[in-house]
C-alpha cells in the first residue's frame, strides 16, 4: 500500500497557487499552499515530501523558504522558473513550466510516482 505525498506549494499568487493545489489533489497528493512571506514561514515548519515554490517568488525570498523548509524535512525543493530566471543552488530541481500539467508531470517525475526520462 503507498503512502501519499505532501505536497507544499508556496506562490506570491493566490490564484496560482490554488490552480497548482486543485491540479495537485487531483493527481492523489495531499497539498499545503501558502501565499506570502508569513504563509510561507508557518507552512515550512509543517514538513513536506516536497516543497514547491512558485515563479512568482523572488528569488531572494525563495532562498529564505528554503531554508526554513530544511529545518523542518528533507524532502526536495522544486523552484518553477520563468524563461528569464535560473535555477537556485538552494533549490534540488529548477523547472520551467508553460503548462499546468507540466508542474504534475515534474512532481512524479521527481517524487518517483513516474520514471525519469
Amino acid at each position: 500500500m503507498s503512502t501519499v505525498k505532501s505536497v507544499l506549494v508556496i506562490s506570491w499568487h493566490q490564484s496560482l497557487a490554488k490552480t497548482r493545489e486543485m491540479l495537485l489533489r487531483e493527481a492523489g497528493y495531499l497539498v499545503t499552499s501558502a501565499v506570502g512571506r508569513a504563509e510561507a514561514a508557518l507552512q515550512c515548519r509543517g514538513g513536506a515530501d516536497l516543497l514547491i515554490l512558485g515563479h512568482s517568488v523572488p528569488s531572494s525570498e525563495k532562498k529564505e523558504v528554503i531554508a526554513c523548509y530544511r529545518q523542518y524535512s528533507t524532502g526536495p525543493v522544486l523552484s518553477l522558473l520563468r524563461s528569464d530566471q535560473q535555477k537556485l543552488p538552494e533549490a534540488d530541481f529548477g523547472v520551467e513550466v508553460f503548462d499546468p500539467a507540466e508542474v504534475v508531470q515534474a512532481v512524479r517525475k521527481i517524487l518517483h510516482d513516474e520514471p525519469l526520462s
